[in-house]
């Protein structure tokens, strides 16, 4: 499967669960550590860790990919690290704090309406 391909069904899992604000960034030509991003909010702390477990679940399960994590205790700001993709869940007033949208504004941004 396509990284691009598995970013995008990822998207679409984060926004069955109830992920606000989906964002795809194609850093590809602007990062040396990852090709996409993903950043998604969330209403809590809770709600932003109960979204990185099960898409960490996920693709464990269903793509046979191991996933490293960061933040899950917090559940400020997880980070889910694989393959090429980095994925921010993000409590939504964490989120506006940082901006990381801001620190990528070469990326391109992936529309996920089909």
């Amino acid at each position: 499967m396509e990284t691009l391909e598995l970013v995008k069904i990822i998207c679409a899992e984060l926004e069955e669960k109830k992920g606000e604000d989906i964002l795809l960034l194609d850093v590809q030509n602007i990062s040396s550590f990852a090709d996409y991003f993903i950043i998604v909010s969330a209403d809590s702390e809770r709600g932003a860790t109960a979204l990185a477990r099960n898409i960490s679940r996920s693709i464990k399960k269903n793509y046979k990919y191991s996933v490293k994590a960061d933040g899950l205790k917090e559940g400020q700001w997880v980070i889910i690290d694989f393959k090429e993709i980095l994925i921010h869940f993000f409590h939504k007033d964490t989120r506006k704090y940082y901006d990381i949208e801001s620190l990528w504004t070469e990326a391109k941004n992936i529309s996920l309406v089909s």
